[in-house]
């Protein structure tokens, strides 16, 4: 196992950089350019250009770490995953189905509500859905999962949304494992932040005890003049989450603020996954390439400037708020436990089931023999609620309820 200062991997970045760069130009991936130096950081990110990408999906991606190669792997990987997760040129099957023959397929171990449709969806038992075959890390029967979790974008005979569009669990690796071990992460990273938008239980992190790697990304944002503050909130599955926050001085600048976060066994690799998405997320916005920027544009459009400037107020005082405090030593971090990526994938599988998780779904997307392995991970009873995409299951109704 090779530990890089974002992920886990089974080869090395150079062996990775390199698979991934043989298969990108067969997907339509042209240019990956170094965009590190728009933004006067200087944290590496780097962005993937893919023209003919299908509507719905995205045309740029972007990747970041504490070193370029990092960076260039992590566009080359997201683009590759989205050409993997379009429909129109899928070879998975699709099969005709319903919500009672899909939740058939889990002999009773979920209800069909896990998977978390949007709100106020009235769902039939027997109403038409497209659905396709995966597998369950937890049972050796295959399941049923709906297409729409699947592909992005999606496009079916019904033109009905139940569960929206999202990347959520969508994952790449140099091999399944490697990958589900990815999208594992990102699904509990949002399960968190689900719970954070109706009631933020989060801590300011007093960061004593940083290594040298993580000293040196806080030390290029303050030499930049930006204001860093990195919160925490315990998971339910004892890993750690930061959300980081780079702020301008002055809070009506065009970026007044940017955030990143993420979730990790270890918590070094989860705390520099925060920094470093905060600072491509600064970088995005910049570089104005990404698809899903204007619908955010639009919506502060609508409603105008000064609820706007409320907004990013609000936000940034929250982001600094004192009222909760941990110190960065004392936070729960299980490297020590983890030799290999078996040893990843059997630690998070233990601790889903003993939070009393039934079910882990994953499809490949990608033939077996492929170097580069693209894998979709569905997990029932995790949450994935945005404010932009209102999805919601059982545990985060009942915690609504619990809080009003």
């Amino acid at each position: 196992m090779h530990r890089l200062s974002s992920s886990l991997r089974t080869r090395s970045a150079a062996e990775t950089l390199k698979y991934a760069m043989e298969i990108a130009p067969r997907l339509g991936i042209t240019r990956v350019t170094d965009t590190t130096w728009l933004d006067r950081i200087g944290i590496p990110v780097y962005a993937s250009i893919r023209p003919a990408a299908a509507t719905g999906s995205l045309c740029v991606n972007a990747g970041k770490g504490l070193h370029d190669i990092e960076a260039k792997i992590g566009a080359y990987m997201e683009s590759i995953e989205f050409a993997y997760a379009e429909f129109n040129d899928s070879k998975i099957p699709i099969i005709r189905s319903s919500p009672a023959e899909i939740l058939a397929s889990y002999n009773g171990r979920i209800d069909f509500v896990d998977l978390c449709p949007l709100m106020d969806r009235t769902i039939l038992a027997e109403e038409l859905m497209m659905a396709v075959c995966a597998r369950d890390l937890l049972d050796t029967n295959e399941v049923l999962l709906p297409a729409e979790l699947i592909f992005i974008p999606f496009h079916s005979e019904l033109n009905r949304k139940v569960f929206g569009q999202s990347s959520n669990g969508l994952c790449s690796g140099n091999t399944t494992d490697e990958a589900i071990v990815h999208g594992l992460c990102e699904l509990m990273e949002r399960d968190v932040q689900a719970f954070n938008f109706i009631y933020d239980r989060s801590a300011l992190v007093d960061l004593d005890c940083l290594s040298p790697e993580v000293t040196s990304l806080i030390r290029k944002i303050k030499n930049a003049g930006l204001i860093i503050s990195i919160r925490h909130t315990e998971s339910s599955f004892g890993f750690a989450y930061f959300q980081a926050f780079l702020m301008e001085a002055h809070p009506e600048s065009p970026i007044s603020i940017a955030i990143g976060s993420g979730l990790h066994l270890i918590k070094e690799v989860a705390l520099v996954r925060a920094i470093c998405e905060a600072a491509q997320s600064r970088l995005s916005h910049i570089h104005g390439g990404r698809d899903d920027l204007i619908e955010r544009a639009k919506y502060f459009e609508r409603l105008g400037r000064p609820i706007e400037l409320q907004a990013i107020y609000q936000l940034r005082n929250d982001a600094q708020s004192p009222t909760k405090r941990i110190s960065y030593s004392t936070i729960n971090d299980s490297s020590k436990d983890i030799r290999s990526i078996a040893d990843a994938l059997g630690l998070i599988i233990r601790r889903l089931q003993a939070y009393g998780l039934k079910s882990i779904c994953f499809l490949p997307l990608t033939p077996n023999n492929s170097p580069i392995q693209v894998v979709r991970v569905v997990v029932p009873s995790l949450e994935s609620f945005d404010p932009s995409l209102k999805r919601i299951g059982p545990r985060l109704g009942k915690y609504v309820s619990d809080t009003k």
